[in-house]
């Protein structure tokens, strides 16, 4: 049986695909194309790399990582297509450990008055693997060529996207929580292969006002024991803005999901709906988030059923040569082993420009995940988990780059037998083609 909700989270993609296809007749024939790859090789030690149980868990490591992009740009339109092929090599216990992602991403505008975007993942990957290097484009303080970035350490693919519209700060939409809803699974080194569809439509309705529909289907499938907790997602959003002053905006944001187990049996059905505002408190500081409630429908073996609130933040302060981000979330999001939970998770990222050739980063996040039906249904499930990554990077020539980590978590739940992991990496990283 088609549950209801899914046909509304099919309803926001279809038209999000309509307006996509008919499109097209506003966009410029004339194309630009850049292609650019970066390619590293670094060497270090992890004391627990995959957080497994048990003595004597750290090793040696050598990682070969390979990120091709290319772009098609016209007057409204840019096409990117990305990939990443990451090899580690641990010279005992663990031998090889590959993971490959990939996307195509579709970024129009039709008009004046509407955005639209597209987006397909697709990702294959170790649970509870770390590597303290993140490839270009995900570390915080600069891309690594060209001009300086203002990025966040990496988690993921999150599922979330974002329209622009003139004159109007839109609604964002609030996809699946990032990176660590799986760590009941950590220290089993079963393998997440991820399907992503994603989209947004944005429409400025006036001086003032904005609309915002969104919409994302996932399909996640695990490997070994964890076979039990594949599933599908499905979720629609329907986000209203409006400019109250000429810095700050106001809004609601509706949506409605669904997540739908193939094995452990049942379905979670999600209802989130939350007010939002958005703006810049100063000429360094801005700031967005949005609070309300979740509604929660669910049968799924160790579901929550729990009605509670949730919400986003994200307050930044750009300077001229450092970055500071304060992020914290709580949301409904499926787990690979104990059906759908709240996810509250907080971090803080900061970066600076120690000089022209040289970059500071330091990122700390807390993640929980689940609670006391998570917790019966797995006795002793790991919930709650913290790390911290310090790095540096500095540019040898305009194409090649010294890059130099640190980091170490630790679960703080569940975590008896289980050493902490700690270490770093140290290596080298080149641009192929396109400097920008």
């Amino acid at each position: 049986m088609i549950r209801p909700v899914s046909n509304r989270a099919g309803c926001a993609l279809g038209a999000i695909a309509l307006a996509l296809v008919a499109a097209p007749s506003a966009v410029s024939a004339q194309t630009e194309g850049r292609f650019s790859a970066d390619a590293s090789a670094t060497a270090g030690y992890a004391n627990n790399p995959f957080s497994i149980l048990g003595d004597d868990t750290g090793s040696a490591l050598v990682t070969l990582d390979i990120a091709p992009r290319y772009q098609i740009l016209t007057e409204r339109s840019t096409v990117t297509l990305s990939g990443d092929a990451n090899v580690q090599q641990y010279l005992r216990r663990y031998g090889r450990n590959d993971s490959y992602s990939g996307a195509v991403d579709y970024q129009l505008r039709p008009s004046e008055r509407i955005t639209a975007h597209t987006r397909l993942d697709l990702s294959s990957a170790v649970l509870g693997s770390y590597n303290s290097y993140l490839p270009f484009g995900t570390g915080l303080g600069s891309t690594g060529f060209g001009s300086p970035g203002t990025g966040t350490i990496g988690t993921g693919t999150t599922g979330t996207t974002t329209g622009t519209t003139t004159g109007v700060i839109p609604v964002g939409t609030v996809g699946l929580a990032p990176g660590l809803t799986d760590i009941g699974l950590y220290g089993l080194r079963n393998r997440r292969k991820t399907a992503q569809l994603s989209g947004d439509v944005g429409v400025t309705l006036s001086a003032r006002d904005s609309l915002t529909v969104s919409g994302y289907a996932q399909a996640t499938r695990y490997n070994g024991i964890a076979q039990l907790g594949d599933f599908e997602a499905y979720s629609g959003s329907l986000g209203y803005s409006r400019r109250v002053s000429a810095q700050w905006n106001v809004g609601l944001r509706a949506s409605a999901s669904s997540f739908n187990y193939r094995t452990v049996g049942g379905d979670s059905r999600v209802y989130p709906v939350e007010a939002t505002v958005s703006g810049r408190l100063n000429q360094f500081w801005t700031i967005n988030g949005s609070l309300g409630a979740t509604f929660v429908d669910s049968d799924a073996l160790g579901s929550t059923r729990q009605t509670s609130l949730s919400g986003s933040l994200n307050l930044c302060r750009q300077g001229n040569l450092s970055t500071l981000c304060i992020q914290a979330a709580r949301q409904v999001s499926p787990t690979g082993f104990a059906g759908s939970q709240y996810v509250t998770t907080a971090g803080a990222t900061w970066s600076r420009r120690l000089s022209e050739r040289e970059n500071l980063s330091l990122s700390g996040t807390y993640s929980k995940v689940g609670g006391n039906r998570a917790q019966s249904l797995v006795p002793g499930l790991q919930d709650e988990f913290a790390q911290g990554v310090v790095s540096y990077d500095r540019r040898i020539s305009q194409r090649l780059r010294l890059l130099t980590s640190a980091n170490y978590r630790q679960f703080l739940t569940g975590n008896s037998g289980r050493p902490a992991d700690f270490g770093g990496q140290i290596g080298v990283a080149y641009r192929l083609g396109d400097l920008r």
